[in-house]
């Protein structure tokens, strides 16, 4: 039986267009992987060149500009780590978290804000809980941080990222978690400086 032009064209193109959705995954998955292995390449070259030691209460900030490496961030009880770039737009986010413009550095004083997307470095947030550990590695040293609370707000909540007693990092990223295309609400973790 012979099938109609239209059936065999249209069956070419779905193979097509899936083609061309598989490769933009993985080209970026491996995009995602290179940038992440180069970032904790450079974080740990630089933290070879620095003494032994904490050092982040007399740190100099350096000079931040968008996709320098912040540093690592780590949850251990998720097994989460990810490494953290200055920005926060898609590209940064595609690659990392982002550290927020315009929010502390882990070296100063005052609120942390970094993001990530729910559904790649950030998923497994949704499983964190009161008292877990967060650390930040930097090339200045390491932050370590508790979990106070964790909160759902609107897209524009800026409040989130105010400094307040008892908040000094403020994870953000999308909610809910498996929702499929434009995330309507922000799952918030907020964490206290214990070292």
């Amino acid at each position: 039986m012979r099938h109609p032009r239209w059936l065999t064209w249209l069956g070419g193109a779905l193979v097509m267009g899936g083609a061309t959705l598989l490769g933009t995954y993985f080209y970026r998955q491996h995009s995602a992987e290179t940038a992440q292995r180069g970032a904790a390449e450079w974080l740990q070259h630089s933290a070879q060149r620095q003494p032994h030691k904490n050092k982040m209460a007399g740190a100099i900030p350096r000079r931040l500009r968008r996709g320098d490496v912040i540093g690592k961030l780590t949850v251990p009880r998720l097994r989460l780590s990810v490494m953290v770039l200055e920005g926060d737009d898609g590209g940064i986010l595609r690659i990392g978290a982002g550290h927020i413009p315009a929010t502390a550095l882990p070296q100063g004083s005052g609120n942390v804000g970094i993001a990530a997307h729910r559904d790649t470095y950030f998923r497994r947030l949704q499983f964190i809980r009161p008292c877990d550990s967060i650390v930040v590695t930097t090339p200045e040293g390491t932050s370590e941080y508790s979990v106070t609370q964790t909160e759902i707000v609107r897209p524009g909540d800026i409040s989130v990222l105010a400094n307040a007693p008892g908040r000094d990092l403020t994870l953000v990223t999308c909610y809910p978690f498996y929702y499929i295309g434009r995330a309507p609400k922000r799952f918030i973790v907020y964490a206290k400086k214990i070292a």
